[in-house]
C-alpha cells in the first residue's frame, strides 16, 4: 500500500514539478538569503544576536509575551538558515517533537508545524500525521483567510514534497471569493497562486501596486492611513515571484524598509517601534525581493 501511495506521488511529480519550479529559485528561503547581499557584515552580525536572543530555553523561539510559539519558531527557523546559524536549529527541532507530543496543532501552527518536522525531524511518521491533518483541514475549509491559507499549503507542499496536495490546491484555485476589496496580503497570496500554476496575473498585479504608497511602502488595504512591513513584504515577494518589474519603487521601498530597522531587528511600521522576529523575516524577506 505504502509503495503504492510513493507511485502516486512521484506521477504528481512529474505532473507539478514545471508549476513549482519557481519555488526553486523564489522559495521565501532563498529570497531571504538574497537580502543578505544588501547589508554589511556589521549589521549581519546585529541580525544575527537578535536572532539568537529571541531563541527561548525550550528551542523554540519566543513571540513578542517571551513564550516559546509554534508560529515565531518557523520565522526564527528560516532566518536562522538564512544566516547559517544552523547550530541552534537542533533544539528547535527538540522543541517541535515535543510540542506536537503533547498534541497537534491546528491552522496556521499546524502548517508551521509540518514545515519544521519535516525540516528539523526524522520522524517520518510524525511528517504525515501532520499532513494528513493539513489535508483534513484544506477539505473542510477552516482557513479564515482561505487564499493565504492555501498559499501556505503550498509552501508545505513544495518544502515537503506532498504534490498530491499540490494539485488539490490547483483545483481549488477557482473557488476562491475574489471581492473588490481585498488586503495586500492576501492579494500577494493570490499572486504567488495563480503565478505558481500559470494562471494570469496582471490584473491581480495592478490591484497589489494600487496599495503603494509612494513613501515607500504599502498599506494593507487602498484606504489604509499607513504603510507597515507585512503588507509590503508580502507585496514585494508576490510581485517578485510574479516576475513584475520593480524598478520604479525599487529606491523608496529600500529607504522605507530601512527606516523600520532598529538595533539588529525590524519593526512592523513607524507607530510601532517594538521590534520581533516575525517583522524581522518580513524586512529581510522585502530586502531580498528588491536584490538583484
Amino acid at each position: 500500500m505504502r509503495s503504492l501511495e510513493r507511485h502516486s506521488a512521484n506521477i504528481f511529480k512529474l505532473l507539478l514539478r514545471p508549476y513549482l519550479r519557481k519555488f526553486e529559485t523564489q522559495s521565501p528561503a532563498v529570497v531571504l538569503r538574497k537580502s543578505l547581499a544588501l547589508l554589511d557584515t556589521g549589521t549581519i552580525n546585529d541580525i544575527k544576536k537578535f536572532v539568537a536572543d529571541r531563541q527561548h530555553p525550550s528551542g523554540g523561539f519566543a513571540d513578542r509575551a517571551v513564550n516559546a510559539d509554534m508560529y515565531y519558531s518557523l520565522f526564527g527557523f528560516y532566518l536562522a538558515r538564512a544566516l547559517e546559524m544552523n547550530d541552534i536549529l537542533q533544539a528547535t527541532g527538540e522543541f517541535v517533537r515535543n510540542e506536537t507530543g503533547k498534541s497537534i496543532p491546528t491552522g496556521v501552527n499546524l502548517k508551521c508545524a509540518a514545515i519544521l518536522a519535516n525540516e528539523l525531524s526524522d520522524d517520518k511518521k510524525l511528517i504525515r500525521k501532520l499532513l494528513k491533518n493539513i489535508r483534513r483541514e484544506f477539505k473542510e475549509h477552516k482557513a479564515k483567510q482561505a487564499e493565504y491559507g492555501a498559499f501556505l499549503d503550498l509552501l508545505v507542499s513544495y518544502q515537503t514534497g506532498d504534490y498530491i496536495q499540490a494539485l488539490r490546491i490547483r483545483k481549488h484555485l477557482s473557488k476562491f471569493n475574489d471581492p473588490e476589496a481585498l488586503p495586500s496580503t492576501v492579494l500577494a497570496a493570490l499572486i504567488v497562486l495563480h503565478s505558481s500554476f500559470s494562471k494570469p496575473v496582471a490584473e491581480l498585479q495592478e490591484r497589489l501596486t494600487g496599495q503603494f504608497y509612494s513613501g515607500g511602502g504599502f498599506r494593507a488595504l487602498k484606504n489604509t492611513a499607513t504603510t507597515d512591513l507585512l503588507s509590503t513584504a508580502a507585496s514585494l515577494y508576490a510581485l517578485r515571484f510574479s516576475e513584475y518589474d520593480l524598478t520604479i519603487i525599487k529606491p523608496e521601498c529600500l529607504d522605507y524598509i530601512d527606516s523600520l530597522f532598529k538595533e539588529g531587528g525590524f519593526c512592523g511600521n513607524k507607530l510601532d517601534e517594538e521590534t520581533d522576529l516575525e517583522y524581522t523575516f518580513y524586512g529581510l524577506l522585502a530586502l531580498g525581493s528588491l536584490a538583484d
